[in-house]
């Protein structure tokens, strides 16, 4: 069983006022650690908000200031982020665009729920019937991240929703791959009696062109969820990739399960069940040869756990070690709404007072780990956790680690 060793923590970014999550990282060639995420709008979970970047030069210790790639605006917001270095250099960004999520028309009644409400934005309440997702996007920069390309859109078809998780994966040929998660019968995560597939779409001219490329895991009995991909290319050549997955209607997390591509991803093995709980996962191959996986882990006692893979075929739950332990609020003072996409009447918010940690409601979105390991061997693990205090807030935090 593998142990992890000179554990250190560093910040990465708090906003004072609005949360920050899902940030998702890569190694570049000059060593530098570069990691796009998701600024909210307000202090809680929306799914409106803008995409930015920031970097660091030691190895996950300390991050430079973030920059903005892709602002929001009063009709668009953007958000599930993910970047790639390209073999020639550039990057490229990939996210989700939405719109129409404040309400146009004035309303003839009050919300149903409370919240939110700002000065700034008004009523948002009506935000998770309004909000539509107009599509997925990549952004291109040549120049280091400095200036980035006017967003290209990407063809997700027969999917009318394609959710990122992570940036894009370069096969040695050059070609590029996108996972996703969406439906093909509806546009959003649920509805129509249709479960979500996970997928890929290809580009082979550098992302200006994408098309639906393979389905990595789809249940026609509309069951289970199949989720948020995460892709490890082995020494051999074979794609493995790790599906979130959930079973309805309860809705309820299952354990992650596990495809295999012997032809760089255009066919995929029936999913595997795995006995590891969590989700979503990030994987890399480390410098030893062998395999590392991370995951976020939201059930008590909460937190971010890892697993090494000595072939990245066979992983098993008896190997995992905990990366960071915790994350959700002791309490709230004040109530929150779900996110934006989370139903009516405020289900799934809370509505002041202390978190229960069997069930926190929306306090219980903590982790979507992204992990890189540096030049110096070290690993650094980024993920989201809630601060304590009357307002909790999402912030962003890297652990660094060796492997034994």
């Amino acid at each position: 069983m593998s142990a992890i060793t000179d554990i250190t923590h560093h910040d990465i970014y708090r906003h004072p006022t609005r949360c920050v999550n899902q940030i998702a990282a890569r190694r570049l060639k000059n060593g530098d650690i570069v990691a796009v995420f998701n600024e909210e709008r307000f202090p809680f979970h929306h799914d409106s908000g803008q995409t930015l970047m920031t970097r660091s030069t030691d190895g996950g210790v300390t991050w430079s200031e973030p920059k903005i790639i892709l602002p929001w605006t009063d009709t668009t917001g953007n958000w599930d982020c993910g970047i790639c270095e390209l073999d020639d250099g550039s990057l490229i960004v990939n996210l989700t665009i939405t719109a129409f999520f404040k309400r146009g028309i004035k309303t003839e009644q009050p919300s149903w729920s409370m919240h939110p409400w700002t000065e700034e934005w008004g009523d948002w309440t009506w935000a998770f019937k309004t909000q539509g997702w107009l599509g997925t996007f990549v952004l291109k920069s040549t120049d280091g991240g400095e200036t980035w390309s006017t967003p290209v859109p990407c063809n997700v078809r027969p999917l009318k929703h394609g959710g990122c998780r992570l940036g894009c994966w370069q096969l040695p040929s050059g070609s590029l791959l996108m996972g996703l998660y969406g439906r093909i019968h509806g546009y959003g995560e649920e509805g129509e009696g249709e479960t979500t597939r996970s997928a890929l779409i290809r580009s082979d001219d550098g992302g200006l062109n994408w098309e639906y490329y393979s389905t990595l895991a789809f249940d026609p009995a509309s069951i289970i969820d199949y989720e948020e991909p995460a892709l490890l290319r082995l020494k051999d050549g074979r794609l493995v990739c790790f599906m979130r997955t959930h079973v309805n209607p309860s809705g309820d997390a299952k354990n992650m399960v596990m495809t295999v591509s012997e032809d760089d991803g255009f066919s995929w093995s029936t999913p595997k069940w795995t006995n590891i709980w969590g989700y979503p996962a990030d994987m890399i191959a480390l410098d030893d040869g062998r395999y590392l996986m991370v995951y976020g882990y939201r059930r008590p006692p909460y937190g971010v756990r890892g697993i090494i893979s000595d072939d990245g075929i066979s992983w098993d739950v008896a190997d995992e070690f905990t990366v960071r332990e915790g994350g959700i609020p002791v309490g709230a003072e004040g109530g929150k709404p779900s996110s934006s996409l989370g139903g009516d009447s405020g289900a799934g918010g809370h509505r002041g007072g202390g978190v229960h940690a069997d069930n926190p409601g929306l306090f219980q979105h903590i982790g979507y780990p992204t992990v890189v390991q540096a030049s110096d061997g070290t690993i650094a693990c980024c993920y989201h956790e809630w601060t304590d205090g009357e307002t909790p807030l999402q912030f962003l935090q890297c652990t660094r680690f060796r492997v034994s």
